[in-house]
Parts: C-alpha cells; structure tokens; sequence
C-alpha cells in the first residue's frame, strides 16, 4: 500500500481536527483537548501555521461552514470528563489572512456538536456528555441533547437560544453525520443505542428522533461502504470500548456483519467517506497496539478488507481530504502528542491489486 505519512506538527493531547478550503487550496486544522491550542496548517507541505489560541483550548468539535470560505464552528473549555461545565461553542472567521474567534453559546460538558441544513437554513444540534458530574465514573446525571436556529448572516449578530430536545442520554459520546430517509440528519450514540435525529424540513415541522439501535454506542460513522444503495453503520462499543463493528440492514433490520479483527481497547476514531473514490471507514484505538487503520468493501471477492497504517498511534479523531494529487488522511495521534498526515498516492483497491 502506498502513502506517506506526514508529522505535521506536536500537539499535546491532540484531539479534533477538520479541514477548510481557502483559495482553492486545502487547510487543516487541529486542536487539543485540555488546555491546549488550536492551529491551522497551510501552503507547502502544509508548514505555514497560524495558532488561533494557545491555552484555555478544550476543543472536542470542529464543524466547517462550506459555503463560507475559511469559516467553521468549534468547541472549547472541555478541559475533561470532569472539568467540562465552562463547554461553550465559537464561531471562527476568516478574513484579511487571518481568524477571529467569537463565542456564540454555552452548554456545560458539550462534546459533540453539527451544523445541520434543512429547508434552507442552518440548524444546530448539540450533545452534552452528561449534565453534571463528580468524578469521572459518576453518569448519575444524564446528558442531553441540544438545538437551535443558527442565523443566516454569520457576519451578524449571533443572538442564539438553544433549548433542550431530549434528556436521560447517559454516556453521551458519539456523533456522525449521515442522510437518513433521504434527509439530512445526526447520529447520536449513547448507552441508551443509536438515534437518528433530523432538523425541521419546513416552517411548521419539528425535530425528529428514530431509534436504529438499541445497545450502548460509543461513536459512529455513516456510509454505504458496501454500494448497494443502503448506508451502513460503522460504530464503536460500548463507551470506549473494545469492539469496532460495521452494521447493515438485513431483512429489516441492522445486524453486525463485520468486526475489526485486532483486539484494543479505548477504540475512539471512526470516520467515514471516500477514499481515493473507495467508499472506506477509518478507526483507530488510543490503548493496546494503538492503531489507526483503513477498512472497505472489496466487491470483487464480496468480503471487508483493512490495512494497518499506523502503530502506537493512539488517535483520537481522523478525517479524509479528497484532493486531485490525491486524499489525504488527517489523524490527531493523540496517545503521542502528534498533529500527523497520510497522504494516499492512490485508490486502495488498487494498492490491495498490487
């Protein structure tokens, strides 16, 4: 298999990262959990780096606006599982070669959020870990989940009011976006299973909730990895746990079809999309051999495949860039304190071929 990986740079405890495109050319951005920073990496080889904040970081989300260049949303002041009720979201702009950070809301042990569209706006959807905590094994008091109109302007003023949509979501940890019923939609996974959650689809409609799953979900990524027109669920189980699956829909109803082979424990990273126009799932685990690693559907021998790309790793999140030179792995290898890249050369099953 052929790709290269890339250090980027050393973060302490790197935990999100996404990616923006800005004159055409891909930018990435990684932060750190706790009081760490959040940077974003440009030009040649990705070594031009402007530090948004240094300090007071606590990122667990970042979440591009695409249609406005250079723009995203972030959390901040997640500094742990405990230490998470200053959790508050920002709106970063760009402008004049620069970004400016503006909070927008707060919501205590926020940890995953979206920004999702429907009927022509912008609507946001946040889940908080918990609603109160004493120490890091106390889940006595639930999370919940969150929403809210964003306003059209983002250059305007950000007047936002969230309210609650659901409450008694224990272990409120994971997040994808997806299309559910041909809609826009999140995917929240909690102990209480998996739940498909769509905006408003008019003036007079209201928020949607579906339960997919019934068992403890930790995280979870979307994709038809298969081509048959259906979406699989790549998730995580239970929280933190030590079993990546991928589920599909089998006579109605959604059955594990694959598991990741290798044993580890604390899986964290699930992310799906193409990859060099394979539809592929990237995971990794922040315990054991610490992989982050690759898995797709080979057609021709109708069975998943994976690669190792990395060992003693320990990532937290990933993300794909798909670029014309070819697509890009983002990984915040967290376990190692590294802002890392892994550029592909070429479709993966073609390197299976080789």
């Amino acid at each position: 298999m052929k790709y290269e990986k890339q250090i980027i740079d050393d973060i302490f405890k790197c935990y999100a990262v996404h990616s923006l495109h800005i004159g055409g050319c891909p930018h990435l951005v990684f932060a750190a959990e706790g009081d760490g920073g959040c940077h974003v990496f440009s030009g040649k080889d990705f070594r031009t780096k402007q530090t948004l904040w240094e300090g007071g970081g606590g990122t667990m989300s970042i979440v591009p606006v695409p249609e406005k260049e250079g723009y995203f949303f972030a959390s901040r002041g997640f500094y742990s599982m405990v230490e998470a009720t200053t959790a508050h979201v920002v709106l970063v702009r760009y402008g004049d070669g620069g970004f400016k950070a503006e909070k927008i809301m707060e919501i205590p042990y926020l940890h995953r959020f979206d920004i999702l569209n429907a009927n022509g706006k912008r609507y946001f959807l946040g889940a908080s870990l918990c609603s109160a905590k004493e120490s890091k094994e106390d889940w006595s008091s639930p999370g919940k989940l969150f929403v809210s109109a964003i306003p059209e302007d983002l250059d305007g003023e950000m007047d936002i009011e969230v309210e609650v949509l659901k409450e008694g979501l224990t272990k409120n940890h994971g997040y994808g976006r997806g299309v559910w019923n041909e809609k826009e939609a999140g995917f929240i996974g909690c102990e209480e299973g998996l739940l498909a959650v769509t905006p408003p689809q008019s003036e007079d409609d209201s928020w949607k909730i579906e339960q997919i799953l019934d068992q403890p979900i930790s995280d979870v990524a979307v994709i038809d990895i298969d081509g048959d027109g259906e979406i699989e669920f790549a998730v995580i189980e239970p929280f933190h746990g030590d079993k990546f699956a991928i589920y599909k829909k089998i006579d109605g109803v959604y059955q594990e079809v694959y598991a990741y082979p290798t044993y580890m424990d604390f899986y964290h990273a699930v992310f799906a999309a193409t990859l060099n126009g394979i539809p592929a799932i990237i995971g990794g685990a922040r315990r054991g051999a610490q992989q982050l690693f690759a898995v797709w559907y080979d057609k021709g021998h109708k069975r998943y495949e994976n690669i190792v790309l990395d060992e003693k790793a320990g990532p937290s999140n990933v993300n794909i860039i798909n670029t014309q030179q070819g697509d890009i792995v983002m990984s915040a290898n967290r376990e190692i304190g590294q802002a890392a890249i892994y550029k592909f050369a070429q479709s993966i099953d073609t390197q299976l071929q080789n």
